[in-house]
């Protein structure tokens, strides 16, 4: 956490003056109408006054640069002359990424000293970081005075993603929006988004001191009236105070890329009219897959995908548009009809499609956002690369060789690493092939980057580490290795929640090749022979390839058993951004693990676009995982708790954030290269910690420094992100809220939707559809259509005392009425599977809408706690139950059911063993009429 405490020696307004007056790099006062770069902003009024009032400045160029990030060291900076504190270089001598000799040292000491931080890690306070939205908020909430407020008040704001708000800024950021201080953005279908973790602007800090400064008795009445409503027991209308501000993102706003193709920013209108209100967001796909990268050159048909949280009946098109968000030109109109030849696989589901063949001539990016009246979609950045040729790759993979090469026979005739490596980069240098290369930091290895854009490198890391390759030589133990480890690297609190999967997998790329693989495996059988039901995988050597981790979503504990390292450096980084709008997270070395595939002339093709684009890099000829990476392909992560035991694991944020910015809620690394033993007894002692004597992860992680130590002379065991358990009872993601079917196991065609048709969620805003394979894409296979048999499952623990297990279901089919009593008989299965004996007798539900259910024994220890049938339930497909769906070939004649609600009584299996809840349809006599069921509001009361 960037605060962890604020001196009030001086008045909130006093130190808040002195902050705006020192808040530019330069000064260079004068009027605002010097400013040439402020037109578009959003906080154009804002900056005007500030300027003119004498308040804040701009650079010496006369530019404002609205929208340019603020680092942890400018704020540093900012912090210290603000409180008067007095410079401390001595107290910054624990960061290793904290120079001697940089202008930050004294300012980064003082913060040290004074309490307000502990840095990222023991080891490094990231003064390149960039300012988060989450922690301007938190300064702006204490600046007011409000802190204790927000902690009083229960985190009940009406933002989507409010659960991906760092648990230390839950408080700061649910009141500075109920109290109209920050405003969210409207998203698809409705909800709100504030956008934790993006990056904070000049001009975002800008709007909130104008209305700190204009508003403040205003913002803490309305804290206030919040508070003694609390206190009461009502609840007063949220609605923002007068001339809201916000660091959330304007409709003005420049995006923010994060390499996913998922932006949720950038608003537009044909002509660069004023923007109109974000209702959706967008996607791309090619082959029914989903794209952020086009090759040029060779014509794509590329399908878009707007999601909307309004309905469109005629007029929403897709538009290409330049970076300040005016109509280049218009690509091709969006439908939400069903019809295979917009690309829209099911009707009136609020997924508008359209299809468009893309021919782009050169490397670069495109812009393309929908857009339709008062109705706009986020803008889309689409890469286009060129392919690589086999002459490049080749040069890729002879180039890790010779390297590797080369460092040896330096280290041999040197005798000093460091001079090995300097020279291994010259050499590098002057290959005709190398773009540039370097040394990854101190003590890191060597890396290049190939004039065809691929990043390469080789490991040098010590001797008996989890570093590929170590070098001829030992490394010396760091002389100023740490004896200490703070516990968390961010403030922690004590969170309610555990994983959101019980999922769990254990994975050890190199598993044949390095010793610590038997470790591992005692770790899996901790896992997979615990009491509490996890789905524990052993994933091994090859088998742990690239595509293996672009599923790393699906788990809720993944153990990492690799070599790693850190590379690059921040000018890599910014060319890969300029080719490419590639945004990264972490400036300067990236954290990296390797997978067990290699790199090959074969399988170039299946991963040329992740090489270009710099989510995979070629290290010392396997393909290794970049955050960018992480952050493209495992996005919805649910809950996760990730133990990576790879050598600089956690050298600093880059991994780390990648992961959790996408949903994992525990991280553990390491902060420099580990010893094979160190992190033997780590691993082990950890998940005995967690699993077996049900600690949380903070607790776990205490545990395990103080029984073997918070270091082993070089790296630090290290943890980042929240406190969970590893232990759930009941069932995870019951109401489909977080927009996926995370916790669940499945296959066949489920999604989560927000509507079909007329029909609606019963709680909330999703609900999971379970079908036949609606839509024209199939899943065929051998010329069976694999999404023909759907279903979701979970099993878990049902606590003591629970009585009811609840859900609601509505089965549509195009099947009725001409297919009853035929062969064509879908079916729908509701089940509970238990090894806990289960009496027969008949067990009545309650129903909406229809007679009740009764369930009967289906299958050795399994109950059937609800069915429904074309034959069996011809009752319904009256004229009464017709409903306005038309799936995808057949007919347009649909029947459904109606909303039936299902209590099952589960006292039986409480406390005892877990039970499997599965919900299963599937075709019977053909694969043509398609058939769904709905599910929403899985309980246990």
């Amino acid at each position: 956490m960037l605060f962890n405490a604020v001196r009030r020696k001086l008045s909130t307004i006093l130190v808040f003056a002195l902050l705006l007056s020192t808040f530019m790099p330069l000064s260079a006062f004068g009027a605002a109408a010097q400013f040439q770069d402020i037109a578009d902003s959003y906080a154009q009024k804002e900056i005007q006054t500030l300027v003119e009032s004498g308040i804040i400045s701009g650079y010496e160029d006369h530019s404002f640069q609205p929208k340019k990030a603020m680092t942890r060291a400018e704020l540093a900076k900012i912090i210290v002359l603000s409180l008067g504190l007095k410079e401390s270089a001595d107290k910054a001598a624990p960061f290793k990424d904290v120079d001697a000799n940089s202008w930050y040292r004294g300012f980064v000491g003082a913060l040290v000293e004074s309490g307000i931080t502990q840095g990222t890690s023991a080891a490094t306070f990231s003064p390149d970081s960039k300012v988060t939205r989450e922690e301007l908020v938190v300064f702006f909430i204490r600046a007011f005075g409000l802190e204790d407020t927000a902690k009083k008040l229960p985190v009940d704001a009406k933002l989507s993603d409010v659960s991906d708000v760092s648990e230390w800024a839950k408080a700061h950021v649910s009141l500075a929006f109920k109290m109209g201080f920050v405003n969210g953005v409207e998203g698809a279908n409705g909800t709100l988004k504030f956008n934790p973790k993006d990056q904070a602007e000049r001009q975002a800090l800008a709007r909130l001191a104008y209305e700190f400064k204009a508003n403040t008795s205003k913002y803490v009445e309305k804290a206030n009236e919040l508070a003694a409503a609390v206190d009461k027991g009502t609840k007063p209308e949220e609605k923002p105070a007068a001339g809201g501000g916000t660091p959330s993102r304007s409709q003005n706003q420049d995006e923010q890329n994060h390499d996913s193709g998922d932006d949720d920013d950038d608003q537009g209108n044909p002509g660069g009219s004023p923007s109109t209100p974000l209702t959706g967001s967008i996607q791309a796909l090619v082959n029914g897959q989903s794209v952020d990268t086009i090759f040029a050159a060779e014509p794509t048909e590329v399908t878009f995908r707007a999601s909307l949280n309004t309905n469109v009946a005629t007029g929403l098109k897709l538009y290409k548009v330049d970076n300040n968000n005016n109509v280049i030109a218009e690509l091709t109109s969006l439908y939400d009809d069903g019809q295979e030849s917009h690309g829209d696989s099911l009707k009136a589901d609020g997924i508008y499609s359209g299809t468009v063949s893309l021919t782009e001539s050169a490397e670069g990016y495109i812009r393309v956002q929908a857009l339709s009246g008062g109705v706009s979609s986020n803008v889309l950045k689409l890469s286009v690369v060129n392919h690589l040729t086999d002459q490049q790759f080749t040069q890729v993979s002879s180039m890790s060789n010779d390297t590797q090469a080369k460092y040896s026979q330096l280290i041999s005739e040197l005798g000093d690493t460091q001079q090995a490596k300097e020279e291994t980069v010259a050499w590098l240098e002057a290959q005709p092939e190398v773009e540039s290369a370097g040394i990854s930091g101190s003590g890191g290895s060597i890396w290049y980057v190939m004039d065809s854009g691929i990043l390469g490198g080789i490991s040098a890391a010590p001797q008996n580490s989890k570093g590929l390759s170590a070098a001829d030589g030992q490394v010396e133990s760091s002389g100023d290795a740490l004896q200490t480890v703070t516990p968390m690297l961010q403030s922690l609190e004590q969170a309610s929640t555990s994983v959101g999967s019980k999922r769990a997998a254990v994975i050890s790329p190199f598993y044949s090749k390095l010793a610590s693989a038997t470790v591992y495996d005692a770790v899996y059988n901790i896992i997979d022979q615990s009491e509490y039901p996890f789905e524990a995988e052993r994933i091994k050597d090859a088998v742990a390839d690239v595509n293996f981790f672009k599923g790393l979503k699906n788990y809720g504990v993944v153990v990492l058993d690799t070599h790693g390292d850190t590379f690059y450096n921040e000018t890599v980084l910014q060319t890969l951004y300029v080719k490419y709008g590639i945004e990264f997270q972490t400036v300067g070395p990236q954290v990296m693990f390797l997978t067990g595939e290699m790199a090959t002339s074969e399988n170039k093709q299946k991963h040329e676009m992740d090489l270009k684009k710099g989510r995979l890099a070629i290290i010392s000829g396997y393909y290794a995982i970049t955050p960018s990476f992480i952050t493209r392909y495992n996005d919805s992560m649910p809950e996760t708790i990730v133990y990576n035991g790879s050598c600089r694991s956690l050298f600093n944020n880059s991994m780390a954030d990648a992961f959790i910015n996408n949903g994992a809620r525990t991280y553990y690394g390491y902060t420099d290269y580990v010893s094979l033993n160190y992190d033997q007894a780590i691993v082990q002692s950890l998940f005995n910690s967690l699993i077996n004597q049900n600690m949380t992860t903070d607790e776990a992680f205490n545990a395990v420094v103080a029984e073997h130590g918070a270091n082993d002379g070089l790296a630090s065991f290290a943890m980042k992100g929240s406190s969970i358990g590893v232990k759930t009872e009941g069932v995870i993601n019951g109401t489909f809220e977080d927009e996926t079917w995370n916790g669940w196991n499945g296959k066949g065609d489920v999604r989560v939707i927000s509507q079909l048709g007329p029909l609606k969620p019963t709680a909330g805003n999703y609900m999971a559809i379970i079908s036949t394979g609606l839509g024209f894409e199939n899943n065929d296979f051998n010329g069976y259509d694999l999404n023909s048999n759907s279903y979701i499952e979970q099993n878990f623990l049902v606590p003591v005392g629970t009585k009811t297990l609840s859900f609601d279901y509505n089965f549509i089919s195009e099947e009725p009425k001409e297919f009853v009593g035929s062969i064509y008989n879908d079916t729908f299965k509701a089940t509970v599977t238990s090894s806990v004996y289960i009496s027969s007798d008949s067990i009545t539900s309650n129903v909406y809408g229809g007679d009740s259910v009764t369930s009967d024994v289906y299958g050795e220890q399994t109950i059937l706690i609800a069915t429904e049938s074309i034959n069996g339930s011809q009752s319904y497909w009256i004229d009464e139950n017709k409903v306005a769906i038309d799936f995808y070939g057949g007919d347009d004649t649909t029947y459904m059911t109606n909303w039936k609600h299902v209590d099952f009584d589960v006292s039986q299996f409480a406390g005892m063993e877990p039970i499997v809840l599965r919900f299963h349809v599937w075709d019977q006599g053909d694969s043509i009429y398609d058939t769904a069921v709905l599910i929403d509001n899985i309980k246990l009361q």
